[in-house]
């Protein structure tokens, strides 16, 4: 392997641990003193190294110290995943359970309709029933059936009775 591949080769990990710092946030300068901090060097070294100026000499502490939080960092986002994968399960499973439950609260008949005497989810006023017939005449104040009575369509009906 020879220097320049060796570069490479910790070019990669130090770029990475670099744009992880500026997709959370950080300014790119800033980003460079982060990771800077984290190996032990200087944010002027670090764009150095990823600038591929000839200048930025790489010792093996260095590689070493970039390849240590690489790895910090690997770990922390399998965590964070792990976590978040276990979390969504306990939700999918209490979901389940609410909507088992919900299933089995509800009435229903052999096809699958709501029971007679299910109730209405919905608030607001009850539907009326299909077996009562609603007294038009019942609900038409005086002063408008005067009105209606001289309606000719309205007198046509009342003639034949």
């Amino acid at each position: 392997m020879t220097a320049d591949q060796a570069r490479e080769e910790v070019r990669s990990p130090l770029d990475l641990l670099v744009e992880h710092h500026v997709a959370r946030g950080a300014p790119r300068m800033r980003a460079y003193g982060r990771v800077g901090s984290l190996i032990g060097r200087s944010p002027a070294w670090v764009q150095r190294v990823l600038g591929r100026r000839p200048d930025a000499a790489i010792g093996l502490h260095d590689a070493l110290n970039i390849k240590a939080a690489y790895a910090r960092l690997c770990t922390s986002i399998e965590a964070a995943a792990d976590t978040t994968a276990t979390r969504n399960s306990l939700l999918r499973e209490e979901i389940h359970a609410a909507l088992q439950v919900d299933l089995a609260a509800r009435p229903r008949t052999p096809g699958g309709a709501p029971a007679a005497g299910a109730a209405s989810r919905r608030a607001g006023r009850p539907a009326p029933s299909a077996l009562v017939r609603p007294d038009a005449a019942a609900r038409v104040p005086p002063s408008v059936a005067a009105d209606v009575n001289d309606l000719p369509l309205w007198r046509a009906l009342n003639e034949g009775e």
